[in-house]
Order: structure tokens, then sequence, then C-alpha cells
């Protein structure tokens, strides 16, 4: 798995949850845009491993082909503003 900063694997998670959120807590995953995003440009090791986090913590599950957020959470972004969120994550991130 790459070394990525614990820091940005966070955010990552948070950003993703937030997603999720918006999106009424239930969406398959080619249309989950911070994972794909995560595993494009972390890898699918690095993806894989917030997912599992997430699962693990109970923040979600995997029900048929969809991912179902568990635990209750509010977002406090728009999508458009949490997008912009994991492209600032990834322009200061990357380049440290």
């Amino acid at each position: 798995m790459k070394s990525v900063d614990k820091k940005i694997l966070t955010s990552i998670a948070l950003l993703m949850l937030e997603e999720l959120a918006i999106r009424g807590g239930k969406i398959k995953p080619k249309y989950w845009k911070t994972y794909r995003l995560a595993n494009f440009w972390f890898g699918s090791e690095v993806a894989s491993h917030i997912l599992n986090k997430l699962i693990e913590g109970g923040y979600i599950k995997i029900q048929d082909s969809y991912i179902v957020l568990i635990k209750a959470f509010r977002p406090q972004k728009s999508l458009g503003s949490v997008l912009r969120g994991f492209y600032t994550l990834l322009a200061s991130g990357i380049s440290q």
C-alpha cells in the first residue's frame, strides 16, 4: 500500500461519508465520486483500505451491490463543496 498520511486518509473518509449522506445514504460504488477519485489518485489499495476501515467502524455496510450508510451522519456541505474539498486535499496532500 502507498504511504499516505493518516490525516489525509481521515479527511478522505470523512468526505466519502459526507457524499454518501448527501446522496441519501445508499449508492452504487460506480456513482460514488469520492471513492472513485481516491481509487484513481491514491490507488485501489488505499481506497479499499479506507472502505474497509469504514466498514469495521460500523459506518457503512455492503448490501447487495450498494454501499449503505449505517450511522446517522448529517452533511454540512453540498455535493459540489465536498468534491472541491477533495480536490483541495489532493492539491495540498500530494505535493507534500
